[in-house]
């Protein structure tokens, strides 16, 4: 019993360090990515230019010098004024504004955990091509062993040269598959440097061997999750808050507005001092302006709905889909055993049981079988990736 808690204490630390790590090379090309800071400045771009639009117009200054006759002298005035909304539109849009401001934050923080998803998914890329490569560079030393042994070893003039032939035919077609895959491999790497910002990652990527140790949680989590850890679900409601705000902005903005400023004036030796008051009355320029800010309100918050029902839609989806990978690879699984069938093909080909040409066969059908739940493995984890795509905004 004792025996039994040790190696499940020691399997649960090993889970964690090994989820740990995983995390943390994720993290470290998020430092570096591009991506995510340029995202985040063309937001506050965005919200700058929105703060912009609440500032007061540039005040005027006017100098007028007219000539008259000799007798009349010349006249000279200087104007400085500065014109405004309705005082109340300034509040309402700033109110606006710190709505959609606090809109932004969670936005940035969505495009983070999108960004973050897409690194994990191309880890995954890259540890399936891995796994790939690995099973035919052990298939294809499998086929040079017995290229060696048949050829040049004790076993030499056992096999005939069209047996032989078989066997390097059969690791041609290995070497085939192993070139594409690598070349895949490849590409796959030069796109995870972009994602780090162009700078090296060879050792990142020599520690991406196993997938991570990610669970498919019961439904209830994931409703928390898409209620609680959604930055969409946020993002969305304080925009059509801010919205709301806008259009009671733009109910002011009918009001007039106001012009106030300083008149100086000189006229045949005499000076001039005084105030210059103004009004505007907004008949044309507020035109349609509410309501198509009430149309942009109520098409946000059919978006807000939209977005809601959509991702759970899309949870369930994914959640479904893991469950129906993970039976899938169970059974799989268990008829693979342990893997041990080409140790007993050998067997069976250096007893005489088989012949060579069985011996490929079966080869290539136990290769086919491993691939295949190899390919079973790496949808599950791409399908747990964006199952558990919320849990990522805690990491």
């Amino acid at each position: 019993m004792k025996s039994l808690i040790g190696i499940t204490t020691i399997l649960t630390i090993s889970l964690s360090a090994q989820a740990q790590n995983f995390d943390q090379l994720l993290n470290s090309v998020l430092s570096n990515n591009q991506a995510v800071a340029s995202s985040r400045y063309a937001n506050e771009s965005e919200l700058l230019n929105l703060k912009s639009e609440n500032n007061l117009p540039d005040p005027e200054v006017e100098v007028e010098y007219q000539w008259g006759r000799h007798e009349v002298g010349d006249k000279f005035d200087i104007n400085v004024s500065q014109g405004f909304d309705w005082p109340g539109v300034y509040r309402a849009r700033g109110k606006a504004i710190a709505t959609a401001s606090r809109a932004m934050e969670f936005l940035d923080r969505s495009n983070y955990i999108d960004k973050k998803l897409e690194i994990k998914l191309l880890f995954i890329d890259i540890i399936n091509a891995r796994k790939n490569i690995s099973l035919l560079k052990s298939r294809i030393g499998i086929m040079d062993e017995l290229i060696d042994k048949y050829t040049h070893g004790q076993e030499r003039g056992e096999l005939t040269i069209l047996d032989i032939n078989k066997i390097k035919i059969e690791r041609a077609k290995l070497n085939n598959s192993l070139s594409s895959i690598e070349s895949d491999y490849e590409m796959l790497c030069s796109t995870l440097v972009g994602e780090n910002g162009g700078k090296e990652c060879n050792s990142l990527i020599e520690q991406l061997n196993e997938y991570p140790d990610d669970m498919i949680l019961p439904v209830d989590n994931y409703e928390m999750m898409l209620t609680e850890n959604n930055p969409m679900n946020n993002y969305s409601s304080l925009m059509s808050q801010s919205q709301a705000q806008m259009v009671q902005a733009e109910k002011l903005s009918r009001l007039p507005g106001f012009t106030l400023g300083y008149h100086h004036s000189w006229e045949d030796g005499d000076v001039f001092n005084g105030l210059v008051v103004g009004m505007t009355l907004p008949f044309f320029s507020t035109r349609h302006k509410v309501k198509a800010a009430k149309a942009m309100q109520q098409s946000l918050a059919y978006q807000e709905e939209s977005v809601a029902s959509q991702l759970h839609a899309t949870m369930m989806g994914n959640r479904n889909k893991a469950l129906s990978l993970h039976r899938q690879l169970d059974s799989y699984g268990k008829a693979l055993g342990n893997d041990d069938n080409a140790r007993l093909l050998k067997m069976a080909l250096d007893g005489g049981q088989i012949s060579i040409l069985d011996y490929l066969g079966e080869m290539a059908y136990f290769l086919e079988a491993r691939q295949d739940y190899l390919d079973l493995q790496y949808r599950y984890n791409q399908a747990l990736a964006e199952l558990n795509k919320y849990t990522l905004v805690t990491e």
